[in-house]
């Protein structure tokens, strides 16, 4: 019976194609077929409602039973910052003023709960294609077409700028002394990230965004605050980044980068990105989803203790396997490209697709 693993991408060159997805239903804003850059719109959506509660009982100095006969709106009514929600005649008038633009939800009991119209929120494109396939109501799928590198965590953000290397090998750590003033607005390239006074101090230049290839756990809390994108290439620790992928964002610098960092869901599918758009006459078509497990295949390790490690498989022992922990799983062996052959859980490899 074949097995499948998720691939991950570490390509030079390849065919992207992204989903670009609203959190919620909302209008999709651009056309199958047009062209879009990595800034421009291409939905948009009101994530959630916000309510306005007017006290008229308290504003009119009235009580609360009376209240209702001076309430001049109804609900469902559609109301401007200004209109009149209340009025009470005599010598001296008194009104009650809707502070929003908004929806009357409900009018009574000496009080209008409104429904307040904001600006809805704009979902970008995060990196310029083509629209090849439209959601309504959801969102699109973008396709472009250069370097490529699937990521494992990302906190949330997307970014678009100059990649920038600021470690001179994969497994380097990032240290406070390599961030200075001249890397404003750059999206920069490490090795490890363990120190937060690394992710305060790129904060404050501001940096465009941080790929590192790996980020200690502790930090999680920290990277999902920081207000620019972070991918963390190969998982949590110390291992620092692959050497494919170091080596093709090195090659990269000073070129424009979309930086994608989703935040990883296996069940839609969705993976932090970075993508390097590129001009060329000929590039391979895009990888499936999943890929088998055979003799041959390369693959990459996302757990410990071989966490970021690449190998090639050399077996695929049949049944199951007892691993040193007590856990019995379906096992690959891997000849890792240290030389030492090692047997994993097959649900701790990807198949890694590099050209």
């Amino acid at each position: 019976m074949s097995i499948e693993r998720p691939v991950v991408r570490v390509m030079p060159l390849a065919t992207i194609k992204q989903p670009r997805m609203l959190p919620v239903p909302g209008r999709v804003v651009v056309n199958q077929g047009q062209a879009v850059s990595a800034t421009a719109t291409v939905a948009e959506a009101h994530l959630e409602p916000h309510y306005r509660l007017v006290n008229v009982a308290q504003a009119l100095k009235v009580p609360r039973a009376r209240a209702d006969e001076y309430i001049t709106c109804r609900a469902g009514e559609v109301v401007h910052q200004g209109d009149v929600l209340a009025e009470k005649k005599g010598v001296v008038r008194q009104v009650v003023h809707s502070p929003v633009d908004g929806e009357v939800v409900v009018a009574g009991e000496g009080q209008v709960l409104l429904r307040e119209y904001r600006q809805p929120w704009e979902l970008p494109a995060g990196l310029p294609g083509k629209v090849i396939q439209v959601f309504a109501e959801r969102g699109v799928v973008l396709s472009t077409k250069g370097t490529v590198i699937d990521g494992a965590w990302g906190n949330g953000k997307i970014a678009y700028g100059l990649v920038h290397p600021i470690t001179e090998t994969a497994a380097q750590p990032i240290t406070a002394d390599l961030l200075s003033v001249e890397l404003r607005g750059l999206v920069l390239v490490g090795g490890v990230l363990e120190d937060a006074r690394v992710l305060k101090l790129a904060q404050e230049l501001p940096a465009r965004a941080l790929i590192v290839g790996s980020m200690r756990a502790s930090l999680i809390p920290e990277a999902l605050q920081a207000p620019f994108a972070i991918v963390v290439t190969d998982g949590f620790g110390s291992g620092g980044m692959n050497a494919r992928a170091f080596r093709l964002l090195s090659t990269s610098a000073e070129r424009q980068a979309a930086v994608l960092a989703e935040t990883p869901s296996p069940y839609e599918g969705q993976r932090p990105v970075i993508a390097i758009p590129l001009t060329s006459a000929d590039f391979p078509p895009e990888p499936p989803a999943a890929a088998p497990l055979e003799e041959g295949t390369t693959v990459r390790v996302v757990r410990a203790p071989y966490l970021g490690a690449v190998g090639t498989v050399v077996a695929l022992p049949n049944g199951v396997v007892r691993f040193a922990n007590g856990v019995r799983a379906p096992a690959v062996d891997v000849r890792l490209e240290s030389g030492e052959r090692v047997t994993v859980p097959v649900a701790n490899v990807e198949v890694l697709i590099q050209s």
